[in-house]
């Protein structure tokens, strides 16, 4: 099963007037991230935390580091769900390489949210049209269709890319917030009783009555090429 769908530590910056060479520094950090410690441990199979590799596919969620592919264990998001609202930083997000443990602990470096989609997105190779969270028959708090609906968080990257997906795909739906939303927590866990699921991750994605949990794009384009089916 691949788990749902992040971050904290803002960098000091000096009262002085950066140097000539600043902006180039910034890019460098942008693209390879900085090094951090979050405020959790990542070690060992960190079976406890949020894991989010990638390939060509887009992201998916794991469940321990051992169900990462080897060859994608270099940059995993990393995130726990024990972090309060207030503990976040939206903008920002941790990865971690989770090749070798160093000291007991793999190292984690800190990227801006926008650098690692982008890396994601490379990996895809499709364009980032994630930006908007409106859209034709979709709203943040419910769908024209009522069918397909998206249980995630503002900072989830996984939810924002199964978003994206059903916006090529062109599936109305609606995403609901289950921090901000203590309705919609308690919804998408009835649901998942319901299923006989206990999803410990985000998102948790209700397809016209199949639960998913994660952003497990193959299997979503599966449900999707069904339900055209089912409506000829």
């Amino acid at each position: 099963m691949r788990r749902a769908p992040s971050l904290l530590l803002l960098l000091a910056v000096s009262a002085a007037c950066p140097q000539a060479d600043a902006p180039e520094a910034a890019t460098d950090e942008a693209a390879e991230g900085a090094p951090a410690e979050p405020p959790f441990e990542v070690r060992g199979e960190a079976e406890d935390l949020v894991l989010t590799w990638y390939d060509e596919e887009g992201p998916h969620l794991a469940e321990r580091r051992s169900d990462i592919p080897e060859e994608h264990r270099a940059r995993v998001r990393v995130d726990s769900l024990r972090l309060a609202p207030e503990e976040r930083d939206p903008a920002h997000v941790y990865v971690a390489d989770l090749r070798a443990e160093e000291d007991g602990r793999y190292p984690v470096r800190r990227y801006s949210r926008e650098a690692f989609d982008a890396l994601v997105e490379e990996a895809m190779g499709v364009a980032d049209d994630s930006a908007s969270t409106q859209v034709a028959g979709s709203t943040q708090g419910g769908a024209a269709s009522g069918e397909v609906v998206i249980y995630g968080a503002s900072w989830c990257s996984a939810c924002r890319a199964a978003a994206a997906h059903l916006r090529r795909r062109g599936v109305p739906f609606e995403e609901k917030d289950i921090e901000r939303d203590p309705g919609a927590r308690a919804e998408m866990q009835r649901k998942a009783r319901a299923a006989g699921v206990s999803p410990s991750g985000i998102p948790v994605i209700d397809f016209r009555g199949t639960l998913l949990t994660g952003f497990d794009q193959r299997r979503i384009d599966r449900l999707i090429e069904r339900s055209a089916t089912h409506t000829l």
